[in-house]
């Protein structure tokens, strides 16, 4: 629990006591590497705090291609924010690429902590709105730069984990092929 008691106090002012009710409400969950977290088709009832490890969520498009939406690595936060704010079914698959731990929180408990730990629903809001910055942000670098500015720029932001994901899931994210990539990165290494 000291990565997401660490990530509450660096977002919001917080006392002790309010602390002490919001983390008594998250439940731990352990995955063994290539398990798969049930998600798809599934309604989404929880926010989910990576304590330990390191997770792919990602889509099948219509060409039966998977397509990587993000890798999650210790500290991060793992939602499908439409089917938890609509509860419909998801879309997104999430695979276990590292032995994780995972801390969670339901909807309901959520809910019940809005009301009773004012600062609670701060944290959540401040978290969404990161989501949705980090989203348009991603988006916004798919369309207006090359792959090899998306990969310098990934390179930047997650290189420590980039030894510890294959190289098509980089891709995958990058919205690249795995051949594409490789020739951007020989060619990075060239110079």
């Amino acid at each position: 629990m000291q990565n997401l008691i660490a990530d509450i106090e660096k977002t919001v002012k917080i006392n002790g006591g309010d602390l002490d009710k919001i983390i008594t409400r998250f439940h731990e969950k352990s995955f063994g590497k290539n398990a798969a977290i049930p998600s798809f088709k599934k309604i989404s009832h929880h926010f989910k705090f990576i304590e330990s490890g390191l997770v792919r969520v990602y889509f099948i498009d219509n060409q039966a291609r998977e397509i990587t939406i993000q890798i999650g690595i210790e500290n991060a936060w793992i939602a499908d924010l439409h089917s938890f704010l609509t509860q419909t079914p998801s879309q997104y698959h999430i695979d276990v690429l590292e032995p994780t731990t995972i801390l969670q929180i339901h909807r309901s408990d959520l809910k019940k902590l809005f009301v009773a730990v004012p600062v609670a629903e701060s944290f959540f809001r401040l978290k969404i709105q990161r989501a949705y910055i980090s989203l348009q942000d991603r988006t916004l670098h798919q369309m207006n730069k090359s792959a090899e500015e998306r990969y310098l720029e990934f390179r930047d932001k997650y290189g420590h984990i980039e030894a510890r994901v294959p190289q098509y899931m980089i891709a995958s994210y990058l919205n690249i092929s795995p051949e594409h990539l490789s020739k951007v990165r020989n060619k990075l290494a060239a110079n």
